[in-house]
Order: C-alpha cells, then structure tokens, then sequence
C-alpha cells in the first residue's frame, strides 16, 4: 500500500473514531492484528463490545458497506473470535458495525455514517432472508 493510500486510510479511521465517539461509543483499542485478521477499531457502548470496519472511499455508485464480502466478513469474525479470547471476553455480547468515511478527491473525510447492520446484504448472514 503507498503512503497516499496509508495517509487517506489513517485519515478515514480518525474520522471514524470521532464518529464514533460522537455517537456515544468508547474507543479501547485500534488496529488490533492476528494472523489473517485485523480489526480496525475495538469499542464498547451500553450493548457490549463492537468490532468496527472502516471503509473510506470516494463518492460513487458503490457504497464502501458493499465492498464488504463473505471473505472479509470471515476474516472479521476470526478478528473478534481472537479479541474475545485474548481479553477473557468470550460470553460477552458483541457485534459488527461500519463506519463509511466519504473521502474528497485528495482523501479528506468529508462525511461518516455508522452502518449498524453492515452485513444485510450478505444473505449467508441472514438465513438467505433478504
């Protein structure tokens, strides 16, 4: 990945992470890493821990949630699974949720939105219900 590419992601997280925390939640931890997984942002609100992804893209006809396939999804999950296990949280309630950070053409954030549900377009996640 170049350096314009790490400059607009760091940019996108921290955009997240004041969304984030704007909305109520705490940030305790970023950028977590296993082998195979990683979790751009750890949190906790009233509802238990929450595994976050930051898509940062440029407006288009494709929002950032939708770039999110059943693989990456697995790689989350693997992600969480191993936070949970580490920091002795396995019976905790936990969750997905998104940040899209809409980036300008020379990778500003100009607008966030928190995607609580980010995987309904999966129907692998939702029994095959629409």
């Amino acid at each position: 990945m170049g350096s314009q590419s790490n400059e607009r992601g760091r940019a996108a997280e921290e955009a997240a992470q004041q969304a984030l925390l704007s909305a109520g939640y705490r940030v305790i931890e970023t950028n977590y890493r296993v082998t195979g997984a990683e979790i751009d942002i750890v949190c906790r609100d009233g509802d238990g821990v929450v595994f976050v992804e930051v898509r940062g893209r440029r407006a288009g006809p494709v929002s950032p949630s939708a770039t999110l396939d059943s693989r990456k999804v697995q790689h989350l999950m693997r992600g969480a699974r191993a936070w949970l296990g580490r920091h002795s949280q396995a019976t905790a309630d936990w969750r997905f949720v998104v940040v899209e950070v809409g980036l300008d053409d020379n990778g500003h954030p100009m607008s966030t939105e928190i995607i609580e549900d980010p995987f309904v377009h999966l129907p692998e996640f939702h029994g095959g219900d629409p």
